[in-house]
């Protein structure tokens, strides 16, 4: 069975044990009964950075190799990610599967 909470009680509009039943009703001018208002629905949207057609991927990369990503991305004023997906097209490429783009537009 759940525990009686009072402040919780109150806010419903509930009597409590702690509570007369008279100090819950709307004619005591100090209870304000409490409206509950529908949250605005938000329109559905991919996540925070990424396309619909991108999925989030996790590497593990040595620190100093990471560091080095971050500091190359700075100097060149882009974010690592996109050296990330640079590396990826060339390697793609390399592998003779026409890289990020010959991938995709399939």
């Amino acid at each position: 069975m759940a525990k009686n909470n009072p402040a919780l009680a109150i806010l419903q509009g509930k009597p409590s044990a702690t509570q007369p039943a008279a100090a819950a009703t709307p004619a005591n001018p100090k209870v304000v009964p409490m409206v509950v208002e529908a949250a605005p629905t938000k329109p559905a949207k991919a996540s925070a950075g990424t396309a619909d057609n991108q999925t989030r991927v996790m590497i593990y990369l040595p620190a100093k190799v990471a560091r080095k990503f971050k500091e190359m991305a700075f100097f060149e004023d882009r974010k690592a990610n996109d050296l990330y997906l640079e590396a990826v097209d060339a390697y793609l490429t390399k592998q003779g599967h026409g890289g990020i783009k010959g991938v995709t537009g399939r």
